[in-house]
């Protein structure tokens, strides 16, 4: 009877996993907005900001096969461009803290992503394969050592893995916008798509984590102090994230866009408004950089979608004051701005 309630929640999560939409699956999209229907008893996330779609410039991204070849530059192989690029460093956050891969969705990944140029030659990159991360399973298994009868839910966090990396495989992106403003929009997409992949995670994880006992739970909540005695034998008492150090500065890269395109005195309004969006975006990074973690998986997966909550409301605001700040600029500054290499600035 157990085996057979274990297949048919596989069976589930499958049909889930490749509906055509998580829409679909689980709720409504309407622009920006989302409106979830529980899943197993999980909120699903809704992104608010106020945002005017009209002034967006491209559609959402075509979904390809993750072996199809696309037109991607090999210089924009980014994680913010190519989801499942993303899973181990987001995994690492997750379950095996305190993580040595670099946060992938930092202002900086977001500045170097959105402004990199690409040769004409740059574009028979193959989509990325995905990984189905059963190492991470693996690894879970191997610490919590669980019992026959926990075997299910084991099995079935195993699955969501696998099933979250063929959905972000899924998301490879048909073409890479050469408009920084377009380029940032398919961004936000692609974020949502991690958030969307992580949905598949968290109701298997929360049911083995239920199942544990007191002995199994410990070994599976490792002390934070413990794992970073043992990473980062030098810093075991700073458990702060690297991306919590000092905050984000972004004069700079303002300051590249003000040299190319000169703007005149009737531009200065959305010269203002395109660097306090690049303000907001950073601060919004920032504050959302969790400062202590969590010895417990769960707790860290939901600091982890905030942070992702936090990138897409950043990627929003300098996309749409980006977008507003390019329709004001003159053939003579576009061509300017188009030829400035401003991820090599960064």
């Amino acid at each position: 009877m157990r085996k057979i309630g274990t297949i048919v929640a596989i069976a589930s999560l499958a049909a889930i996993a490749f509906s055509p939409s998580p829409s679909l699956a689980f709720g409504l999209r309407v622009g920006p907005f989302y409106f979830g229907i529980p899943y197993f008893g999980y909120r699903h996330r809704h992104h608010g900001a106020l945002r005017d779609e009209a002034s967006l410039k491209t559609a959402p991204p075509a979904q390809g096969a993750a072996s199809a070849p696309g037109p991607a530059s090999q210089g924009l192989m980014s994680p913010l461009l190519y989801p499942v690029l993303a899973l181990p460093a987001v995994y690492n956050e997750i379950f095996s803290p305190p993580s040595s891969s670099p946060w992938p969705f930092s202002y900086d990944a977001i500045l170097q992503t959105a402004f990199a140029k690409t040769a004409p030659d740059q574009n028979a990159a193959a989509c990325p394969q995905p990984n189905r991360q059963s190492a991470v399973a693996e690894r879970i298994r191997a610490e919590i050592r669980p019992t026959g009868n926990q075997m299910p839910q084991m099995q079935k966090l195993g699955g969501a893995f696998g099933f979250a990396s063929d959905y972000l495989a899924k998301a490879c992106p048909s073409e890479i916008p050469q408009d920084p403003a377009a380029r940032l929009q398919l961004m936000e997409w692609q974020i949502e798509k991690v958030a969307e992949a992580l949905d598949f995670v968290r109701p298997p994880l929360q049911e083995l984590e239920q199942s544990l006992n007191d002995t199994q739970r410990a070994r599976f909540s490792v002390p934070l102090s413990t794992a970073a005695a043992a990473i980062h034998p030098d810093r075991a008492n700073n458990m702060a994230p690297a991306c919590a150090a000092a905050p984000t500065r972004v004069d700079a890269s303002i300051e590249q866009i003000s040299l190319a395109v000169q703007p005149t005195d009737a531009q200065r309004d959305a010269m203002d408004g395109l660097k306090q969006a690049f303000r907001n975006a950073a601060n919004e990074i920032d504050a959302n950089c969790p400062l202590s973690l969590s010895g417990d998986p769960l707790a860290r997966l939901q600091a982890t979608e905030a942070r992702l909550d936090a990138t897409w409301r950043a990627l929003v605001s300098i996309q749409t004051a980006l977008a507003d700040f390019e329709t004001k600029l003159s053939a003579e500054q576009r061509v300017r701005f188009d030829a400035t290499d401003f991820a090599a600035a960064q």
